[in-house]
C-alpha cells in the first residue's frame, strides 16, 4: 500500500527529518507492543551518555549529549546537531536534528529538551520547534491524524489505551483515537493519559478530575480537586484542597505514609505510581500501593539524594537517582531554571537527566532499594564482551583471578574476569624517574566478601617495588620501598558514609608474593598475607589469591637525558625541585593539522608543535615544520618521534641561547614513551 501525504503543508518537514509521511488510513498507531526485551538503562561516562544492562555493563557506548530511557525498543538521543530516535541496536530510526522549543539551563548551558516523547503504543509524540506537532512510528515514518487539518494544534501527548490528548489553539485539550478523528472534543483546560479507562482532565486552572473515554467524569463527583496526576497501578495522586494522596476507583486509598518504624506522617506532594512504587515527600521515599514505605534511599545516610524536591519514577523495575558520590554531600547546587512555551515533561520535580552537582552520580536501585547499577562503578569497555575464567580443566584463564578470606572478614571470590578498569596491573611513576620496564608497579583485585552479615566491596591494592621478577618474595609493611606491600579496602554494600564499616587493613605481618611473570604486557602468581587493622592490632585478615595474565597498564613517561651550560647549572640550582618535574606529567594532544606534546605542566616546559602525522627525525627552528619552546620561547631543537598504537616515543634536544629562565646558554636532552595521543573536542 502506498504512502499517501495529508497535506503538502508537512511535506518539507518530512524531508527534514529523512523520514516519510504516512496519511491518516495508514493509522499507524495504538499497537500494543508486547515484545519482550531485556531492560537498558541510561548511565554517563564524563559528559557523554549511553545505555547499560541490568548488570552495570554497557550494551550501547557513551556517545550522546544526552539521552531519555528506552520505551517500546526506542530511545530519544542527542548530538551537538540535536535530537534523534535509536533502536535497541543503536542504530536511528530518526537521524538527529531536531530540537524542542522547551529548554533546561544548567549553570548557564542550554540543554533542549527532547521533542520525542517517549514512544507508547507505536509512536512517538513529536512536538519539533520548528514545525507542527505529528507522530512518528517505530519504523521512522510520521503520520498527522486528519482531526489535525485546519487546527492550530500546539501539542501532543502519546498514545495510551488507544487515545492521545492533544492541545488546539483557540480550543482546548481534548483526545484522538488510533484513526486519528476527535474521540473527545477538545473543551478542557488540561488533560493527561488515559490509563485504565481513565484520565486527568481540567474543566479550568483550579478545577480537576478524571474522565472516562467517552470524557464523562468519573470521580470524584465534580471536578473539584487542585491537582491531578497519571492514573496508574489503580491509584491516581490528586490534591484535594490542603490534603495530598492517592485516590482509587472513587474514594481516597491512601491518605497518609506509614513509616518503617510505625509511624505516619501527611503527605506533601505525590507521584503517579509506576512498577508498583510511587515517590512522595516528605522524604523523598518510594510507597507500596498501600501507603508503606517501601523505598527509604537516605535511611541510615546510606545515600545523599541531590534534589530531595525531585520525584523521579522506576523505569523497567528500576529507580533512578543522582546521590553523592562517596559522601553525605552532593556539592554546590547549580542554577537551574526551564525556559520556553512550558512542557510538564520537565520541571523540578522530575528527573534530571544530568548530573550538575560538582559531587555526584547516577545509581539506580530495586523495588527493595537495593543499589543494582552506579555510574562509577568499574566496568569493561563498551563492546567487549565478557570473558571465561576457567579452561575446561579448571585453570585459570588470561586475565582471571580468585581469591579467599578469613578472619574478621570472610569469602571466597569465584573466579573473576579483570576485564574492567579496577582490576589491573599498573605501572606507577616514582620521582619522575621510573619507567616502565623497570617499575614500580601496582596490581589491583576487586571482589565481594561478608563482614558481621553484611556484604562488603573489596580491593586488594598491591604495591611491587622497582625491578622485582619472577620468583618468592617476602611481603613487607607498606613503610616498605623494597618490598612488595598490600592494602585492603572495603565498604559496606549500600551503606552511606555515616554506617558502620571493616577498617583498612594493610600488610603488617607479612606473607610471601610468588611471580610467575612480571613484563610489560602481564603478570601472573600467587600471594599469601596476613593484614591487620590500622585500629586494632588484634584485628586480623588472612586473605591467599592467584592471578593470572593479569595485564599491564603501560603508563606514559620522561626521563632526562643530558643538560648542559646553564641548563645544568639550573638543576643543581634546585636541589629540592629537580629540572625533571618541569617535564612531566606529559600529554599529546592532536587538533585539527596540528599535533601537539607538552613535556610538563608548569614552569619552563618543553612544548612540541608538529604537522598530524608527523613521524621520523626532526629540526625545530624558525620556517621549520615543527616548532619547540621552552618556558613559551621558541628554540632550536632536533630529535625523532615515533608513533605506534595509538602512542608516542621519541627524544628531542633543545638548545637554549638567551632565556630569562637560564642564565647562560646550554641544552636539555629528553627522552619520552608511552604518552597516549588524545584527539580535541
Amino acid at each position: 500500500m502506498g504512502r499517501e501525504f495529508l497535506c503538502t503543508a508537512f511535506a518539507w518537514a518530512s524531508a527534514v527529518l529523512g523520514v516519510a509521511t504516512a496519511g491518516a488510513a495508514a493509522q499507524p498507531c495504538g499497537a500494543p507492543d508486547d515484545t519482550e526485551r531485556a531492560p537498558l538503562y541510561p548511565l554517563p561516562q564524563g559528559a557523554e551518555w549511553g545505555y547499560v544492562g541490568g548488570d552495570g555493563e554497557w550494551r550501547l557506548a557513551p556517545e550522546w549529549r544526552q539521552v531519555r530511557p528506552f520505551s517500546d525498543g526506542v530511545a530519544a538521543v542527542e548530538t551537538d546537531t540535536g535530537w534523534g530516535l535509536i533502536d535497541r541496536t543503536g542504530a536511528y530510526i530518526v537521524e538527529p536534528g531536531a530540537r524542542d522549543a522547551d529548554r533546561v539551563v544548567i549553570a548557564k548551558e542550554t540543554f533542549a529538551l527532547s521533542p520525542f516523547k517517549p514512544m507508547s503504543e507505536g509512536c512517538s509524540a513529536f512536538t519539533p520547534a520548528d514545525g507542527a506537532p505529528r507522530y512518528v512510528t517505530r519504523d521512522g515514518d510520521t503520520w498527522i491524524p486528519r482531526a489535525f487539518a485546519d487546527r492550530n494544534v500546539v501539542d501532543i501527548g502519546g498514545f495510551s489505551d488507544g487515545l492521545a490528548w492533544a492541545r488546539i489553539a483557540g480550543e482546548g485539550v481534548g483526545w484522538i483515537n488510533t484513526d486519528g478523528t476527535m474521540a473527545i472534543a477538545p473543551e478542557f483546560v488540561e488533560g493527561g493519559d488515559f490509563v485504565g479507562g481513565r484520565a486527568p482532565a481540567a474543566v479550568n486552572t483550579e478545577n480537576r478530575g478524571y474522565i472516562d473515554r467517552s470524557g464523562d467524569l468519573v470521580f470524584p463527583r465534580k471536578f473539584i480537586l487542585q491537582e491531578a496526576g497519571r492514573y496508574a497501578n489503580g491509584r491516581a495522586p490528586v490534591r484535594l484542597n490542603r490534603e495530598v494522596g492517592y485516590m482509587g476507583t472513587s474514594d481516597w486509598v491512601i491518605r497518609e505514609i506509614s513509616g518503617l518504624d510505625g509511624s505516619t506522617r501527611e503527605i506533601d506532594a505525590a507521584a503517579p505510581f509506576a512498577d508498583g512504587r510511587a515517590a512522595v515527600r516528605p522524604g523523598p521515599v518510594w510507597i507500596d500501593s498501600g501507603g508503606a514505605v517501601a523505598v527509604d534511599p537516605q535511611a541510615g545516610a546510606r545515600l545523599t539524594i541531590c534534589n530531595e524536591a525531585r520525584l523521579p519514577a522506576y523505569q523497567d523495575g528500576l529507580l533512578p537517582l543522582v546521590v553523592g558520590n562517596g559522601t553525605n554531600i552532593c556539592g554546590n547546587p547549580p542554577d537551574i531554571r526551564y525556559a520556553g512555551p512550558g512542557d510538564l515533561r520537565s520541571g523540578p520535580d522530575r528527573m534530571l537527566w544530568h548530573l550538575p552537582w560538582s559531587r555526584d552520580k547516577l545509581v539506580w536501585l530495586d523495588r527493595d532499594g537495593a543499589e543494582v547499577i552506579d555510574s562509577t562503578a568499574c566496568r569493561r569497555a563498551p563492546g567487549v564482551a565478557a570473558l571465561p575464567v576457567e579452561t575446561d580443566n579448571g585453570d585459570l584463564t588470561a586475565g582471571a583471578y580468585r581469591m579467599a578470606l578469613s578472619g574478621t572478614v570472610e569469602g571466597d571470590v569465584a573466579p573473576r574476569r579483570a576485564d574492567a578498569p579496577c582490576n589491573r596491573s599498573d605501572f606507577t611513576m616514582d620521582g619522575n624517574q621510573a619507567t616502565n620496564a623497570e617499575g614500580p608497579w601496582s596490581l589491583s583485585l576487586a571482589g565481594m566478601a561478608a563482614w558481621n552479615g553484611e556484604t562488603v566491596d573489596l580491593t586488594l591494592s598491591m604495591g611491587l617495588p622497582k625491578g622485582i621478577g619472577v620468583g618468592r618474595h617476602e611481603i613487607g609493611p607498606t613503610s616498605s620501598d623494597d618490598l612488595p606491600s598490600a592494602y585492603l579496602w572495603m565498604s559496606v554494600r549500600d551503606e552511606g558514609p555515616n554506617a558502620p564499616s571493616p577498617a583498612t587493613y594493610t600488610s603488617q605481618k607479612g606473607g610471601s608474593l610468588t611471580l610467575e611473570r612480571r613484563d610489560q604486557a602481564a603478570i601472573s602468581g600467587a600471594v599469601e598475607i596476613t593484614f591487620v587493622s590500622r585500629d586494632d592490632p588484634g584485628d586480623e585478615i588472612t586473605l591467599s589469591a592467584r592471578f593470572n595474565q593479569i595485564p599491564y597498564d603501560v603508563g606514559a613517561e620522561v626521563i632526562l637525558v643530558e643538560t648542559t651550560g646553564a641548563v645544568t647549572a639550573l638543576d643543581k640550582s634546585m636541589p629540592d625541585d629537580p629540572l625533571i618535574n618541569f617535564f612531566t606529567p606529559a600529554r599529546a594532544v592532536e587538533r585539527n593539522d596540528r599535533l601537539v606534546l607538552s613535556l610538563g605542566k608548569f614552569g619552563p616546559k618543553l612544548e612540541l608543535d608538529f604537522p598530524t602525522g608527523y613521524v621520523g627525525p626532526f629540526n625545530a627552528g624558525p620556517n621549520a615544520p615543527v616548532s619547540i619552546t621552552f618556558a613559551d620561547v621558541e628554540v632550536a631543537a632536533d630529535g625523532r618521534l615515533e608513533r605506534s598504537d595509538g602512542r608516542l616515543a621519541g627524544e628531542v634536544t633543545a638548545r637554549l641561547g638567551a632565556h630569562d629562565q637560564v642564565d647562560g646558554a646550554g641544552s636539555v636532552t629528553v627522552r619520552f614513551a608511552e604518552i597516549p595521543v588524545e584527539t580535541a573536542k
